[in-house]
């Protein structure tokens, strides 16, 4: 357990002091034995902010047109040139670094009957590997970080979403108990605030149902998520430490600045007022949200109040994307008045001002007005050109496009594009960096295929889909 315990003291440096990482754990500050849960708890929470908004997420942001990889191996990311050893370091944190923690941490709360702090650890459990199951497709979950088995089982990714589901009701159960002991100061996201937990839980399952294309068990669990802006689940960040600063910050401006930038992009062209592919018309003027995200058609915006700034709060789960989980699914399984119903809920919010930071809602700079049935009928203004297509399918058409602009930056834009990739009349046409193919999932990482003699044979390619996207 030693070793995990060092990984877990790595992970928490970089968001906290390293005096504070230190304190009551032990005489020897250099070599951690333990840790008491209300520590491990905060450090758990930075490992997983690490693993939804680093590396993984930039990997997700080339393949899905949000962003260019410029310059040095990031160029060769950008066309899809990638081998196993890109996914080492990645796939180590999930598992030894997180996953591993997590099943400890499980274990003091139950010791102690903190069933609040268990049913948080839960949730971000589902988080985590939910995102790893979505990347990878089959991967280690009922075997995992288990010395009992040198040689994990990969689970079937249908399998993994299932036992998601069924931990995700277990934390909402938890989540709602009287018996805790006290931990709002090590809670980095709601600190202690139980119903903004349960809500994300619910949020979780109805993406994870979105995943596997359950649309009415996500429009279900999508109606008790995520209710306010002030409610969503966020990575924190500040500007007063390196280590506590927004990660896309530090990698484009601090560590490898020009390595990543935005020129040539289908996101950029969608928000752009004078873009090729502006989705803008009399109703929608997306020039505060091209600003927020972009500061040019080349460049990502990192200054201070943009979504890639030095202390924006990163997004893990929001309200605005419950919102659109609601429009798509009730769009599905009750058709088109619900739908845009719930489509112009979602554009009311936008039109407040939403997630944008104000510096860049200026007069003008916005409008979400919503949407008549007409807009969508053959000859409308979401359904023009030479070739129209039904009015119920054109309303699914602008949801699953406003769910890609939502997603600028994380790992759910890459979802939806594999989700919806053969669904040609709807999904987000966004044209492929290089070839004729286009990524369908991570690679199984090198350090894995060498130690694991479970890992799947033959080892899935890049454009292999995942299971549940065949």
């Amino acid at each position: 357990m030693k070793r995990y315990l060092i990984a877990l003291v790595c992970f928490i440096a970089v968001w906290s002091s390293c005096s504070k990482i230190v304190d009551n754990i032990n005489t020897d500050p250099n070599n951690p034995t333990d840790a008491d849960a209300n520590s491990m708890l905060t450090s758990i929470m930075v490992g997983n902010m690490n693993i939804q908004e680093g590396d993984l997420a930039r990997f997700a942001g080339m393949w899905t047109g949000y962003f260019r990889g410029y310059t040095q191996q990031y160029q060769s990311y950008h066309q899809y040139t990638v081998i196993t050893r890109n996914f080492d370091a990645a796939w180590q944190r999930v598992y030894s670094g997180v996953y591993k923690n997590i099943k400890i941490l499980k274990g003091k709360a139950t010791a102690v009957n903190n069933r609040r702090m268990l049913g948080v650890a839960q949730v971000i459990e589902a988080n985590l590997l939910g995102t790893a199951t979505a990347l990878w497709g089959d991967i280690p979950y009922s075997e995992a970080a288990n010395d009992n088995f040198a040689n994990p089982k990969f689970d079937a990714q249908a399998d993994v979403y299932a036992r998601l589901q069924v931990l995700l009701d277990s934390a909402i159960v938890n989540l709602g108990s009287t018996a805790f002991v006290d931990f709002a100061a090590q809670d980095i996201h709601f600190a202690g605030n139980m119903t903004r937990w349960i809500q994300t839980a619910n949020t979780l399952k109805a993406r994870y149902f979105m995943h596997v294309r359950d649309y009415p068990r996500a429009l279900a669990a999508a109606q008790n998520g995520i209710s306010a802006q002030a409610n969503n689940f966020m990575a924190p960040h500040f500007a007063t430490s390196r280590g506590a600063f927004n990660l896309y910050f530090q990698f484009l401006s601090l560590d490898r600045p020009n390595w990543i930038d935005a020129t040539g992009m289908y996101g950029v062209s969608l928000v752009n007022p004078a873009g090729t592919r502006y989705r803008g018309n009399t109703k929608t003027n997306e020039r505060a949200r091209w600003n927020y995200f972009y500061n040019s058609a080349t460049n990502l915006n990192f200054t201070v109040n943009g979504f890639f700034g030095q202390n924006t709060f990163f997004p893990l789960a929001t309200f605005g994307e419950n919102l659109l989980i609601l429009a798509e699914a009730d769009t599905r399984v009750n058709g088109f008045a619900a739908g845009l119903t719930r489509l112009n809920t979602y554009r009311a919010y936008m039109n407040t001002g939403a997630y944008i930071t104000t510096t860049y809602l200026t007069t003008g700079n916005w409008r979400y007005d919503p949407y008549v049935a007409a807009d969508f009928a053959a000859g409308g203004m979401e359904n023009g050109g030479t070739s129209p297509i039904a009015q119920d399918r054109a309303l699914l058409r602008e949801i699953i496009e406003e769910r890609y602009v939502n997603f600028i930056g994380q790992i759910e834009g890459y979802n939806d594009m594999r989700r919806l990739f053969k669904e040609t009349d709807v999904r987000v046409p966004v044209p492929l960096n290089f070839g004729t193919q286009f990524p369908q999932r991570f690679l199984y990482p090198q350090f894995e295929i060498d130690i694991n003699t479970s890992t799947p044979n033959p080892i899935p390619s890049l454009f292999d889909p995942t299971p549940v996207n065949r």
